[in-house]
């Protein structure tokens, strides 16, 4: 049997009300879970997309760095090997 539930206006402003708070709870929730201010286009485009592109560039630096530091190792090693064997 399907029984009709009637609001009144005031109850329907209220229920809204909770489903808006809801929502903005989950949004700020996974603001927490993720660390991040803006987590997709849609909180803030302009936002959203700076940041896309400074993480990528960190990520760039990040790769070049690990590649200097392998290239600096790989000196060393001959070098040090050279000046054990003129002693």
């Amino acid at each position: 049997m399907a029984q009709d539930v009637s609001l009144t206006s005031a109850m329907r402003a209220n229920l809204l009300s909770l489903q808006n708070t809801v929502k903005l709870l989950g949004r700020h929730q996974e603001r927490l879970a993720t660390g991040k201010k803006v987590n997709s286009p849609l909180d803030n485009p302009t936002s959203y997309f700076a940041a896309q592109s400074h993480l990528n560039r960190a990520n760039d630096l990040a790769a070049r760095k690990d590649s200097m530091g392998r290239r600096s190792r790989r000196c060393r090693v001959p070098t040090a090997g050279s000046s054990r064997s003129q002693r």
